[in-house]
């Protein structure tokens, strides 16, 4: 059965409710699709930002060290720059890897959507399968609907 005539189902014989149906769900998907990449850019820019910024401050305090005779005075470049350049190279990283975690976690949600709603509609069909065979058996001969269709 096609969404078409799922829509049309629903409407009970209304002629611009299908319509409408229609539209609500593209403007569902639409906005559900808009939220998980907005999402992701969010976490996926700033960590690339951190991970630039933390390596050219790690350059920037290894090049003020390597120019300089004292040892004392090397250790402001370490702190400055070494270390603070590490533990943003570390917290970019982080948010690289919670990008990448979202994204398998968000392709792990859509499967699995889609194995549900097909396992929903075989079980729907061998409902409808039992329900006409058992009209058929009565001597009946009343349209098999599902309750599960009749709800849509």
């Amino acid at each position: 059965m096609s969404s078409a005539d799922l829509t049309e189902e629903r409407t009970f014989g209304e002629p611009g409710l299908a319509r409408r149906l229609r539209f609500r769900e593209a403007l569902g998907r639409l906005a559900q699709r808009g939220q998980a990449l907005d999402l992701l850019k969010v976490v996926l820019i700033p960590a690339c930002v951190l991970i630039v910024a933390g390596i050219g401050l790690m350059y920037f305090g290894w090049y003020g060290a390597a120019h300089t005779a004292r040892q004392i005075e090397q250790t402001p470049y370490l702190v400055s720059g070494g270390l603070i350049g590490l533990a943003l190279v570390f917290l970019g990283g982080l948010l690289l890897a919670s990008s990448f975690w979202m994204t398998v976690l968000r392709r792990f949600t859509e499967e699995s959507e889609e194995r549900s709603s097909a396992q929903l509609r075989a079980l729907e069909e061998r409902l409808d399968a039992l329900v006409a065979e058992r009209s058929a058996s009565n001597g009946t001969a009343k349209p098999a609907r599902s309750r599960a269709a009749a709800k849509r």
